[in-house]
Order: structure tokens, then C-alpha cells, then sequence
């Protein structure tokens, strides 16, 4: 039983003995035959309770209607939450596929001498990107995945100058670059997914 109840049910109580109190300290003569008596009695109980439980029945709509709305709000908070939980998880996902696509398309045109300034300054420029917005999505416990993207954006300048001033691929550079974008997307979809598991989104 909540505190409030409580002291509602005390407070009627109360008034009830109190009024029944003063009516026999007045008209202590005992039970009357009388049907007016019984009557008088009504109208005195009615006329000295009547104002008492209104205040109480105001009281208590006034908690209910306070309890209602705090009902109200949480439950537009968790829907307002469960929203943002949802958005959160739909821009992982498109943040994985985005860089899995972007890295996909650069590995796949490694040959096209032509495309390949146009190509390096856009995804050097989407690194950039990637590390300044959607790495937000996600929460890492260290440095260790943005290093590894900044590490990524590196190597694939070098590749490129190697490219434009000796006109080969360094290959060496190319597969650590390979390998490490594999590592990235592995650690992305592994974080998006224990976030999920934890409802920590």
C-alpha cells in the first residue's frame, strides 16, 4: 500500500469517527425509535462528511491525472528512444555498406592509371568523412579502428604517389592496405553488432 493510500484511508477514517464522535456527545440518549431522529442523524453525517470526501475525491483526481501523465511521458520517452535506437541502427548498417562499397570500388579499379588521381582524392576524402561523422555510429572502447582507418587513408595516398611518380603499384603497400580494410569492416559490423546485443545504441 503506497504512502498516499494510506494516509487517504486514515484521513477518511478519521473524519468518520470524529463526526459519528461529536453527533453521540450531543444526543447521548441512545438509539432512538424515532425515524425523524434516524433522518436528522443522515443529514448531520452527510452534511459534515460530504465537503471532506470532496476534497479527498479532488485529491485523488489530481494524483491520478499526475500519475496518468507521468505514465504518458515515460511511455513517449521509450517511444522517442526505441526511434532513435532504430535510426542509429540503420545508419550503422548503411555506414558498413557504404565503406564497403567505397573500398570495393577502389581496390577493383587499382589498374585504371587514367581514373586513379580522381579516384585516390575521393577516397582519401571519404576517409576523412567516414572518421569525422559516421565513426560517430559507434563506440569503440579505444583508438585502435580509427587508427587503423587513418592508417588505411595513408597507405592509400602512398599507393597513389607510388603510381603517379613511378608508374607502378606497390604491392607491398597495396595488400597491407587490402587486408587492413578487411580488418576495419570486420571490427565495424563486430561493434554494430555486440551494440545491438546490449540494446546500446
Amino acid at each position: 500500500m503506497s504512502r498516499f493510500k494510506l494516509i487517504i484511508y486514515v484521513v477518511t477514517a478519521l473524519c468518520t469517527l470524529f463526526t459519528i464522535a461529536v453527533y453521540l456527545y450531543h444526543f447521548h440518549d441512545g438509539f432512538s425509535n424515532q425515524l425523524n431522529d434516524w433522518s436528522n442523524f443522515g443529514n448531520f453525517f452527510n452534511g459534515v462528511l460530504s465537503p471532506v470526501l470532496a476534497i479527498i475525491n479532488i485529491i485523488i483526481l489530481i494524483e491520478l491525472t499526475i500519475a496518468i501523465s507521468n505514465i504518458d511521458k515515460t511511455r513517449t520517452n521509450a517511444e522517442i528512444q526505441a526511434q532513435t535506437n532504430l535510426l542509429l541502427v540503420q545508419m550503422r548498417r548503411q555506414s558498413i555498406e557504404s565503406f564497403c562499397q567505397v573500398m570495393n570500388n577502389y581496390f577493383d579499379n587499382k589498374y585504371i592509371k587514367e581514373d586513379r588521381g580522381k579516384l585516390n582524392s575521393f577516397v582519401s576524402d571519404y576517409l576523412q568523412r567516414f572518421l569525422d561523422i559516421d565513426y560517430k555510429y559507434f563506440f569503440f572502447e579505444n583508438e585502435l579502428v580509427k587508427n587503423k582507418i587513418c592508417h588505411l587513408k595513408t597507405l592509400i595516398n602512398i599507393i597513389h604517389n607510388d603510381m603517379e611518380i613511378k608508374h607502378l603499384l606497390n604491392e607491398e603497400k597495396y595488400l597491407m592496405a587490402f587486408e587492413l580494410k578487411y580488418e576495419i569492416i570486420c571490427a565495424l559490423q563486430a561493434n554494430a553488432i555486440e551494440l545491438l546485443k546490449q540494446n546500446h545504441v
